[in-house]
C-alpha cells in the first residue's frame, strides 16, 4: 500500500479572528493509495448554512465515492460542489472559494476555484504557488500590475470564477506534478496570505520541524501585524517527508505498452481504431469503477449507511452494464433490491407509517436470508423496534377511546403502559404524544375531583344551615367546619370566608355574652340573678316536732344586711300545713337567715309563690325552749 510506504504529515489551524463566526473550513482524507486535502472560504452572509463547510464536504464526499487524481475527476468534484451550493441557495446565493489537492503519494494534482491558495516549498524555498481566479490575477498575467502588488490590490477579491457563481463555472485543474522527499505544501485562505507574504512563510519554514510548529509561527507573524480587524484565517501544512517510490522497470513497461498501442494505431490508421481504443479505455475505467463502487457499497453496509450503499451499488451496476458483465450486474441488482427495501423501511418509520415499514423489513429479511454481506441482526432489531412502535400506537388508540368515553382512569392506564414502552424503545415522537395525553387526563381528573368536593362542601353547608335553623348550634358548627376544610382544600376562598362567618355566628348563639350590670346594682356587688329554681336559696326546714301552734312557716326574710326590698323574700316552704289561726309575728334569728353572699333576685323576674305577710305590730310570743330549739334547726 502506498500510504504505508510513504510519510505525509498534516497540521492545520482555523480561527475566526475578530468575528464570531468562522467562514473558513478545512478537511482531508488519506486512503491507502490516494489522499485528498480541501480548503474553502465562504463568500456569502447566510446565517444558517456554512457554504465553505458544505462545499468542502461535497468535494470530499465525491472523492471518497470515486477516488481518482485524473483531471476529469477533480473537475467533476468541483462541479458537483458547485451544483450543491446552487441547490442549497434558498435565502441567499451561496458562494465559496475552494482549493483541492489530490496525490497518489508520488505525484500531485490540484484544482482552484476562487482565491484560496496553494504554495509548494522545496528545499526550504518557494517552488510555485497557485493562481487566483480574480481580476487582480488577470491584471498580473497581463503585466498591468506587478506580481508583488497582487496580495494588496483592490481587485484581489473581484473573482471571475468561484463555487456558486451564476455564470459559467470554469475551475482550474493543474497537470500532474512530481513529488520529492521533503516537499512541503501550504493551503491558505485570504485571511492569512493577505497578511503573511511568501518571504515570511519561507523564513518560518526554515526553523520549523513539523507542520504544527510552522503553522504556529505563521499565526504569530499574522497577529504581530496588530491589525484593528483580523479576518477569518485558515492554514494547512502538509510535509511530504517521504514519497512513494515506484518501480522504474514498471514505468518503462507501461511506456513501451503505450508506444506499441500508438504504433498499431498509426499503422492501422482510421477513426474506427481510434474509437475502439477510446471505447476500450472507457470499458477498462468502467470495470475498475465497478469493483470500486461495489467495495464502497459493502463498506457503507457495514457502517449501516444504507442510502450511501444504495448509491454505490447503483453506480457499480451501471459500470457492470457498460462492460456487459451480466453476472456481476445480476449480483449487484440483488444487493440493490435488498438495500432499497431497507431504505424504504427506514423512510416509512420516519413518516410514521409503521405497518409499511414492517412489510419492507420482512421482505428484506427474506431476501438476505443466508447471505453474509448484510447485517441480518440489525434488520431484525429494526423490525422489533417497529413492532414496539405499532404496539405503542395501538395502546394509545385504546386510551383515546376510553378518554372520549370519559373513562379517565382506564385511559390513564393505557397511556402509562404505552409511554413506558415508548421510553424503553426510544420512541421519541410517541413518548411526547403520550406525555401530552397524560397531562390531559390529569387535568380532567382534577376538574372532576374539584366538582365532587364542591358538591360535598355545599351539602355540608346546607346541613349546617338546617342545624342552625333548628337551634342545634353545635351540629351547625361541626357541619360548617367540615365544609370549610373542603373549600380550603379546593381553593374556594370566598366559601372558606363564608363558613368562617357562619361558624362565628353559631358560636355566639351557643355561648351568648354576659349581660352588662344594671344601674341599680351597688358597686362591688355581683348583679342580681333571676329567680330560677337553681338560683333560689335552700328553704328553711321547720322541725316537725314543733308544737301544733307553730303551724305557720318560718318567714324567710332577706339577709341581715337588709339590702333587698322587703318583698324579695325566699319562697315559703309549703311542707307544713297552715294553721287557720296565725300566730303572732316572730322574726327569724340572724342564724336562720339566708346566706349573706346569696343575691336576692328582683321581684320583677320571679314572683313569689305566696304573698308575704307584712310584719305584725304585735310583739312576738315568747317561745318555750323546745320551740326555740326547733326554730334553730335548719
Amino acid at each position: 500500500m502506498r500510504k504505508d510506504n510513504s510519510e505525509f504529515i498534516t497540521g492545520f489551524l482555523s480561527e475566526s479572528g475578530s468575528f464570531v463566526r468562522n467562514k473558513d473550513y478545512f478537511a482531508f482524507a488519506e486512503l491507502d493509495d490516494i489522499a485528498c486535502w480541501v480548503i474553502a472560504r465562504g463568500l456569502d452572509n447566510d446565517q444558517e448554512v456554512e457554504s465553505a463547510e458544505l462545499a468542502a464536504k461535497s468535494v470530499l464526499g465525491y472523492f471518497l465515492q470515486k477516488p481518482s487524481m485524473s483531471r476529469y475527476r477533480i473537475r467533476r468534484y468541483l462541479q458537483e460542489a458547485h451544483r450543491v451550493l446552487q441547490a442549497e441557495s434558498h435565502r441567499v446565493r451561496l458562494k465559496a472559494s475552494l482549493t483541492v489537492i489530490v496525490t497518489d503519494y508520488a505525484r500531485v494534482r490540484y484544482g482552484v476555484a476562487g482565491n484560496t491558495r496553494l504554495y509548494q516549498f522545496r528545499n526550504g524555498r518557494l517552488q510555485w504557488q497557485s493562481k487566483d481566479q480574480s481580476l487582480a490575477q488577470q491584471m498580473v498575467d497581463g503585466e498591468e500590475i506587478a506580481e508583488e502588488a497582487l496580495d494588496q490590490h483592490e481587485e484581489r477579491h473581484n473573482l471571475l470564477s468561484y463555487l456558486g457563481t451564476p455564470n459559467e463555472f470554469r475551475p482550474f485543474v493543474s497537470k500532474k506534478l512530481p513529488l520529492y522527499d521533503g516537499d512541503v505544501f501550504l493551503l491558505a485562505t485570504p485571511g492569512l496570505w493577505e497578511k503573511v507574504n511568501p518571504a515570511e512563510m519561507q523564513d518560518g519554514l526554515q526553523e520549523a520541524t513539523d507542520p504544527e510548529a510552522w503553522i504556529d509561527t505563521l499565526e504569530d507573524v499574522l497577529l504581530s501585524k496588530q491589525e484593528h480587524v483580523v479576518q477569518n484565517y485558515t492554514a494547512a501544512a502538509i510535509f511530504a517527508n517521504k514519497i512513494f517510490k515506484t518501480d522504474p522497470q514498471k514505468k518503462w513497461r507501461i511506456i513501451k505498452r503505450v508506444a506499441l498501442i500508438l504504433l498499431v494505431l498509426a499503422l492501422a490508421g482510421g477513426g474506427a481504431l481510434l474509437y475502439k481504443m477510446k471505447e476500450a479505455e472507457r470499458i477498462a475505467d468502467a470495470a475498475t469503477g465497478m469493483f470500486e463502487h461495489e467495495t464502497a457499497g459493502d463498506a457503507f453496509i457495514a457502517e449501516g449507511d444504507y442510502p450511501k450503499a444504495l448509491k454505490a451499488y447503483s453506480d457499480a451496476r451501471n459500470a457492470a452494464n457498460i462492460v456487459k458483465n451480466k453476472v456481476q450486474a445480476a449480483l449487484l441488482a440483488k444487493k440493490i433490491r435488498i438495500t432499497q427495501l431497507i431504505v424504504d423501511g427506514d423512510t416509512a418509520v420516519k413518516d410514521e407509517q409503521y405497518a409499511k415499514a414492517l412489510d419492507k423489513y420482512d421482505k428484506a429479511l427474506k431476501e438476505m436470508k443466508g447471505r453474509d454481506d448484510f447485517n441480518e441482526p440489525e434488520i431484525l432489531e429494526k423490525k422489533e423496534k417497529t413492532q414496539s412502535y405499532v404496539l405503542v400506537m395501538q395502546w394509545k388508540k385504546e386510551g383515546d377511546l376510553l378518554f372520549e368515553a370519559q373513562d379517565y382512569a382506564g385511559a390513564e392506564a393505557y397511556y402509562q403502559k404505552a409511554r413506558k414502552l415508548a421510553l424503553e424503545t426510544s420512541f421519541v415522537t410517541g413518548e411526547k404524544e403520550l406525555r401530552t395525553k397524560l397531562d390531559e387526563v390529569a387535568s380532567k381528573k382534577t376538574g372532576i375531583d374539584k366538582e365532587k368536593k364542591t358538591l360535598d362542601g355545599d351539602k355540608l353547608e346546607k346541613q349546617g344551615d338546617e342545624s342552625y335553623a333548628a337551634q342545634d348550634f353545635e351540629g351547625a358548627i361541626q357541619s360548617y367546619t367540615m365544609a370549610q376544610e373542603i373549600y380550603q382544600e379546593i381553593g374556594v376562598l370566598e366559601k372558606v370566608l363564608a363558613m368562617e362567618r357562619k361558624v362565628t355566628k353559631a358560636e355566639e348563639k351557643l355561648n351568648p355574652p354576659a349581660a352588662p350590670p344594671s344601674a341599680g346594682t351597688p358597686a362591688g356587688q355581683p348583679p342580681v340573678q333571676g329567680t330560677s329554681a337553681a338560683s333560689q336559696p335552700p328553704p328553711v326546714q321547720v322541725n316537725q316536732t314543733a308544737p301544733v301552734n307553730q303551724t305557720a312557716p318560718v318567714n324567710q326574710t332577706a339577709p341581715v344586711n337588709q339590702t333587698a326590698p322587703v318583698n324579695q323574700t325566699a319562697p315559703v316552704n309549703q311542707t307544713v300545713p297552715v294553721n287557720p289561726v296565725a300566730p303572732p309575728y316572730q322574726p327569724v334569728p340572724a342564724s336562720q337567715a339566708a346566706p349573706t353572699n346569696q343575691a336576692v333576685p328582683p321581684a320583677a323576674t320571679a314572683p313569689a309563690t305566696q304573698p308575704v305577710q307584712p310584719p305584725q305590730a304585735n310583739p312576738p310570743a315568747t317561745a318555750n325552749p323546745t320551740q326555740e330549739e326547733a326554730a334553730k334547726t335548719p
